[in-house]
């Protein structure tokens, strides 16, 4: 068993629940009236579908890092676990940089630091596949 692995695993799945659910919870709070503009209607709606393909990447993530860690079900592991460790870290690069560009002062970089949550990820995948060799 893969501990760092198993690590990134639950940690996505947490990661999972709390976007789906909770976040979408947040997400319903800005629903546009019926008076708002066609645009801003169809706007939320195609961000909260995003916010939802996030989800399902999470849990995906998450499912496929608990199978790497506990099973021998898959064989391509060094492969898979260094493709996961590089999609968390272009991830990281692509949200810290957007917050860094569009902020409107410096705490929220800290505050909206999903970026860090991806970085932890990546790191824990990369050591947890050096394991495996």
């Amino acid at each position: 068993m893969n501990i760092l692995i198993l690590i990134a695993g639950v940690l996505s799945l947490v990661a999972f629940f709390a976007h789906a659910f909770v976040g979408d919870k947040e997400y319903k709070a800005l629903k546009p009236t019926e008076s708002c503009p066609d645009k801003s209607r169809e706007t939320w709606v195609q961000v909260r579908s995003g916010w939802h393909w996030v989800s399902v990447d999470l849990f995906l993530s998450g499912v496929l890092l608990l199978l790497l860690a506990t099973t021998e079900i898959i064989k391509a592991k060094t492969e898979i676990l260094l493709l996961l460790s590089i999609y968390f870290l272009f991830c990281g690069v692509i949200w810290l940089g957007t917050v860094v560009f569009s902020r409107t002062n410096n705490k929220q970089i800290i505050v909206l630091g999903q970026w860090i949550f991806c970085f932890l990820m990546s790191g824990l995948i990369y050591f947890g596949g050096q394991q495996n060799v």
